[in-house]
């Protein structure tokens, strides 16, 4: 939380108006380690280019923030950016895509002979000077000192030997970023004469080095912390995840090595979270949720005033809870990912992810597309790691219920999530996390069950949803229809019957696994209501012998799903008495009520 500043405390400021050439010109940067990744979207980088590039005069790009870290005699002083790295962050990025633009044009015009290559090339290396600075000494310095290798050797210095560093999301930020310049650049010289294309590369230039910025300079480190955190209650666009990073590195250490070690601990929990997800605040719900899985919920605004109240003013404090976090991330890593595996058991270490019924409901909720339950698979799988208060099979139980109410309440009838239904799982993670006995457990997850079957839509409702479940790939349907017709759901609903019967074990690899449709697609129609798509007429089977099976006669179809197929139902066994090349649409309808009927009574019971 910002500190108030007395009159007598005031933080000494000095600053200046620099156009981006005068900055770069004269300054080095660095990004120091409490700052946050670079973050900038479609949109920002669209308004930087009408507003900047394509500019016919000045363009007043706002201010920077910064602090002297490092002075020189003779060179460039280091200034740390408090605010504003990532108008500083772009600037180079384009100015990287323009020095690779004149490169290229020289390359692919070397043979025109009315083309001097040169007037290219020089180009090239003019605009390599605002990324790069060269001492008296002939040492080479980054103008902006980034914290993602492939900044360096991307956008900065091309030539350098790649480091083969993994790209985290603020270097695949860097990387659209950049391929959005491109697209942009390429666009404008589309066209144009080889030297035209020179001219009109400068021009963008130019107009990129003639934004203006304000450069706000301050005293010391600690001073850059207090205004990075003042920026946040003056409505600074900070978002949750920066200012616990600023708070945890400034809170947990003194000393400038610890700090940078606090920074790598937070970098490195960052990229676990951020591992197949896009969207820009997950580190944010990320720490939401984990708050939500130990503590009362608070609403998110008001989150980061919680935080700092349990940490204080004490480093040990600080460091507990980047702990917390940390053993947090590693379980929210395989959190609404459809693709998450059983991972091999390792002696004396109790990991839910090791559990194969655990996996195949954390697996369910992704596909469900639910998240509202994190709090609690963050509750049920710590609890297991850190005591012996909760049995394995309470976890697959508590993870059943989860997946077997979202199955009714969201997939099938889409009814939504609400505040009550997360308050609900809020509530029974608090109370797991503070039971102290195995009675207390069984209780929680007693309470836990009754609420959930509570709160089940109406049955007929349920049933009906379930039979209007259809897979038709080969047509053209709304988002909306796809969502409950993906393969990988109409395979998930298919596979838990063959579960349930105890045909295959749990930890399945769904994309294995083949669709089969028993009366054939050939004979469909166009409308995804066709009862050839519907549940009734669908099938398990390996993609081996779905394949040997293509159009055949139904008896002989039944034959081998009976020896060969996950689940084979009373209704499909009685097609086999039929002298039918293809069961009819009633045989289908009555199998879709009966899976139906099994689904709710005893697959997703509750």
């Amino acid at each position: 939380m910002a500190e108030a500043i007395s009159s007598s405390d005031l933080i000494p400021i000095e600053s200046q108006t620099k156009t981006i050439q005068t900055c770069f010109q004269q300054c080095l940067y660095e990004v120091p380690n409490f700052q946050r990744p670079y973050s900038w979207s479609q949109d920002q980088l669209g308004d930087f280019w009408d507003d900047v590039i394509l500019a016919k005069g000045d363009f007043f790009f706002g201010s920077t923030v910064t602090w002297v870290s490092q002075k020189r005699d003779l060179f460039n002083d280091t200034y740390s950016i408090i605010d504003g790295q990532q108008r500083l962050t772009t600037s180079a990025i384009l100015l990287s895509v323009v020095r690779d633009a004149f490169n290229d044009v020289a390359a692919k015009y070397i043979d025109v002979d009315d083309f001097d290559v040169n007037a290219a090339t020089s180009q090239a290396f003019t605009t390599q000077k605002y990324l790069m600075a060269k001492d008296d000494d002939g040492k080479n310095h980054p103008v902006l000192g980034r914290p993602e290798k492939m900044f360096y050797e991307v956008i900065q210095n091309p030539n350098a030997i790649p480091s083969g560093a993994k790209w985290n999301g603020s270097a695949e930020r860097i990387g659209e970023a950049r391929s959005f310049f491109e697209a942009k650049i390429l666009a404008a010289i589309k066209g144009l004469t080889p030297g035209e294309q020179v001219e009109h590369l400068k021009a963008i230039r130019s107009n990129a080095l003639k934004a203006r910025v304000i450069q706000v300079e301050l005293a010391s480190e600690e001073d850059g912390f207090l205004v990075f955190e003042t920026l946040n209650t003056r409505g600074a666009d900070l978002r949750l995840s920066d200012l616990v990073k600023n708070l945890l590195i400034r809170g947990g250490a003194a000393d400038a090595d610890d700090r940078q070690a606090v920074a790598d601990r937070w970098d490195r929990l960052v990229d676990r979270v951020q591992i197949g997800r896009v969207s820009a605040d997950v580190v944010d719900r990320f720490i939401w949720q984990s708050w939500n899985s130990r503590r009362e919920a608070v609403k998110e605004p008001e989150l980061f005033k919680a935080i700092s109240r349990i940490v204080g003013v004490s480093p040990a404090a600080h460091l507990s809870y980047l702990e917390e976090l940390e053993r947090d991330s590693e379980t929210y890593e395989w959190l609404e990912a459809e693709h998450v595996q059983v991972q091999p058991k390792a002696r004396g270490v109790r990991n839910a992810f090791a559990i194969p019924e655990f996996v195949d409901s954390v697996r369910a909720l992704a596909i469900f597309n639910v998240s509202v339950a994190n709090s609690t698979v963050l509750a049920v799988a710590r609890k297991f790691r850190e005591t012996r208060l909760i049995k394995q099979a309470q976890v697959v139980e508590v993870l059943r219920l989860v997946e077997s109410f979202h199955f009714q309440y969201t997939a099938l009838t889409n009814s939504g999530s609400t505040g009550g239904t997360r308050g609900r799982y809020n509530r029974f993670a608090v109370r797991l996390e503070s039971a102290t006995s195995v009675s207390d457990v069984a209780l929680a997850i007693e309470d836990l069950k009754d609420k959930l079957h509570k709160s089940l839509p109406d049955r007929a409702r349920a049933i009906q949803a379930f039979c209007s479940l259809f897979y038709a790939p080969s047509l053209q349907l709304t988002q909306a229809r796809k969502l409950r017709s993906r393969k990988i759901f109409i395979a998930y609903v298919l596979m838990s019957f063959a579960k349930l019967e105890g045909l295959l074990p749990a930890g399945q690899n769904l994309t294995t696994w083949s669709i089969e449709h028993i009366k054939p697609q050939s004979k469909a129609s166009a409308d995804y209501r066709d009862p050839i798509y519907a549940i009734g007429n669908l099938t398990l089977l390996t993609a081996r012998l779905n394949s040997s099976l293509g159009d055949a006669p139904l008896s002989a179809k039944i034959e081998a799903f009976e020896k060969g197929g996950a689940y084979f139902d009373s209704e499909l066994a009685s097609w086999k008495t039929g002298d039918t090349d293809s069961p009819s649409n009633a045989q289908i309808g009555a199998r879709s009520r009966l899976l139906a009927a099994e689904a709710l009574d005893r697959v997703w019971n509750l």
